[in-house]
């Protein structure tokens, strides 16, 4: 398959490796028809032959009349990766196509470590064997692992005189030291030349132009000079140092603080949660973004530096005696600078901290209506808006320390000259080097005015006057439009409420009567048990539906039997009688009130025992005497009754009536229940 990219062409191949096939790529010119000279390139760990900067250099190299040659191994293992180069190698020479003589070989990261490796093995064979080498990023140690130079720079220092080897490599490249890089090529014995990517990280990537600014690195070269000079001291320097030291006192503790630290803590338990189920969200990646500026900042050791200041600026008592004296030891013109510098980085992280934090916080806010989150959101935009305010707060007092310092090192630069920056001036001011948008957060003032203040003070000093205990409430801030609006309407609770106050039922108790009138009067209308069982079945869900639990239990006893009565009125027999006790009994139950009717004695919630053994004895026809020996034994027992017990008695005594009176009913129903 070939692809016609204009000045050349790219061919898709399998190299044989083993049991299994590499992936390559083959590109070379459209119009050439014989090319003698292949690069072959690879990529690093983790990575493919697809990465931009192997691309790049492929097309570069074959619109002017190379042939280059990249593929992917996916191998971790150095020794399996110089093994998959080799087959590759004995690939590229056999191609009939083309009539190769020179090879270079080379590769990125890890790649360039195989190339070196291969090229050191084919460099006994013959002296046109490799051509040179290719290193882009050479890994010469891990990330903060200098001792591991000598074994990864081996295979470099092992190749002959004869090789030419290219290298480039960026400055800030956390995996190759520049130091000990160069201390590596003056071992080596083949010749090197080395291309050095000003402000490139380790993929050759260079954020922005302030990337090679010397504020803008982690460690800045400390100046190779003295620390201390002395100087004329006078009463106004001694001011000066004063202040110095007050605004210095100020940042350290804020960077020291425990409640930045409970807020980082925080934040690392957030994002140990969510990098385990929210790993793909823009919220999860907004708060690395914000943790990638708290390790930076931690990485610039900031307070060591300003406790650094603290020790080389005369305390107090030395302040008072160096007055005196006319002299006095303070900080050189070179450390004030390399402060000066660390300073300006510190403010320009904290700008980026905020954008960051503010871009995190309206991620999550975006995610509130998510309510199976909600919780984890609140907690994350409360977090963000805490680093927020802190951040802040250091940026502020890091613009006033600036300030200061610039007042002491005008005098010490006048007094003994001894300038260290060269290729950088300091800025006159924190606001003019951020810009105009962090400039606003350092010049914002309180959203109180003047008379607001004074009122403030005056009714602190009258409450201090008056002797009381309670606490002035302190302002806290500008509220913020969190962008919802609850438009509530609150005509109809004040109307609820005015009713109320004049004597007037709740429309929802209205409701209930109307509706409890409604089930009464179809009740009595039924005509049969199949509709009663209907209108039961309606009333029992408007009773569920309201939370009227009581009047739900009485009409499901009564829909139980309603079902059992209906089957008898559907076999034939007649229930008419039973028909009109039984709306009685459906009309007490929809609105509980005065005695129990005999359908609902299992649910009434008092009734003695004594009354329930007396019900049941008349209505299995005991003799009369038996009934009036009962009867006689209730009554004497009836003074030692409360109140509750004599109306459960009362009416039990007017249901046994009715049971009486309708004890064919009974009959009926126990006929009626084995068929007859």
């Amino acid at each position: 398959m070939a692809l016609v990219m204009g000045e050349f062409d790219e061919d898709k191949v399998k190299v044989p490796f083993g049991t299994k096939h590499l992936d390559a790529a083959m590109c070379f010119p459209a119009s050439a028809t014989d090319v003698h000279t292949a690069v072959i390139l690879t990529h690093g760990a983790g990575g493919d032959m697809n990465f931009k900067h192997l691309v790049s250099l492929a097309h570069a190299l074959a619109s002017n009349g190379f042939l280059c040659f990249r593929f992917t191994c996916k191998g971790l293992n150095l020794a399996y990766k110089v093994k998959a180069y080799r087959a590759v190698w004995d690939f590229l020479k056999s191609l009939q196509k083309f009539t190769i003589k020179h090879i270079f070989v080379g590769g990125r990261s890890m790649g360039c470590r195989a190339a070196a490796a291969l090229a050191r093995q084919l460099s006994d064979d013959s002296q046109d064997a490799v051509q040179g080498v290719i290193c882009l990023s050479f890994p010469l140690h891990p990330p903060a692992q200098m001792h591991a130079h000598l074994q990864r720079s081996e295979d470099l220092r092992g190749l002959p005189e004869h090789l030419p080897v290219l290298c480039v490599s960026g400055t800030e490249d956390n995996m190759c030291d520049r130091v000990l890089f160069e201390g590596t090529v003056e071992e080596m014995k083949a010749e090197v030349e080395v291309f050095w990517l000003k402000g490139g990280s380790h993929g050759l990537a260079v954020k922005g132009s302030m990337a090679g600014e010397p504020w803008n690195r982690v460690n800045i070269a400390f100046p190779g000079a003295v620390s201390r000079v002395r100087v004329h001291f006078s009463s106004t320097t001694g001011a000066s140092v004063k202040v110095l030291l007050m605004e210095n006192e100020m940042v350290l503790m804020l960077l020291r603080s425990e409640l930045l630290q409970t807020e980082v803590r925080v934040l690392y338990e957030l994002l140990y949660i969510l990098n385990n189920s929210s790993r793909g969200n823009k919220t999860f990646k907004g708060l690395k973004q914000v943790e990638q500026c708290i390790n930076r900042l931690k990485n610039m050791k900031l307070d060591v530096a300003l406790q650094d200041l603290t020790e080389l600026c005369p305390n107090r008592f030395q302040r008072e005696l160096s007055i005196k004296a006319g002299e006095c030891d303070v900080p050189s013109q070179p450390m004030l600078e390399w402060l000066c510098l660390k300073v300006l980085g510190a403010g320009q992280l904290m700008s980026c901290t905020l954008n960051r934090c503010s871009r995190a916080f309206i991620l999550s806010k975006q995610h509130m209506n998510l309510e199976e989150f909600v919780i984890l959101n609140m907690v994350i935009t409360s977090m963000l808006s805490r680093l927020w305010v802190i951040f802040r707060g250091i940026l502020v007092r890091l613009s006033t320390l600036y300030q200061q310092l610039l007042e002491l090192l005008r005098e010490v630069a006048n007094a003994q000259p001894m300038p260290f920056l060269k290729d950088f001036s300091l800025p006159a001011d924190m606001a003019q080097f951020l810009g105009p948008s962090d400039a606003f957060l350092l010049t914002k003032k309180p959203a109180h005015g003047r008379k607001q203040q004074q009122r403030r003070k005056e009714s602190s000093v009258k409450v201090k006057n008056q002797g009381e205990k309670r606490k002035v409430k302190e302002d806290l801030g500008v509220s913020i439009e969190r962008g919802i609006c609850l438009d509530t309407d609150m005509k109809p609770f004040l109307k609820v409420f005015r009713d109320f106050t004049e004597g007037k039922s709740f429309p929802q108790k209205t409701h209930q009567a109307d509706k409890r009138q409604k089930f009464k009067r179809r009740v009595r209308e039924a005509p049969s048990f199949a509709d009663m069982a209907t209108h039961l079945e309606e009333m029992i869900t408007w009773c569920q539906s309201q939370k009227l639990e009581k009047e739900k239990r009485l009409l499901t006893f009564l829909l139980l039997k309603c079902q059992r009565l209906k089957c008898q009125e559907a076999a034939g027999y007649n229930v008419q009688r039973r028909l009109r006790t039984f709306r009685q009994q459906a009309c007490w139950a929809s609105s509980p009130q005065g005695s129990v009717p005999r359908a609902c004695w299992s649910s009434a919630r008092f009734q003695s025992r004594r009354s329930r053994f007396k019900c049941s004895t008349l209505r299995t026809g005991v003799k009369k005497k038996r009934v009036k020996r009962e009867r006689k034994w209730t009554e004497s027992s009836v003074s030692g009754l409360s109140g509750d017990d004599q109306i459960d008695r009362s009416a039990c005594e007017a249901t046994s009536q009715t049971a009486s009176c309708d004890g064919l009913d009974d009959i009926d129903d126990i006929f009626a229940s084995v068929g007859l």
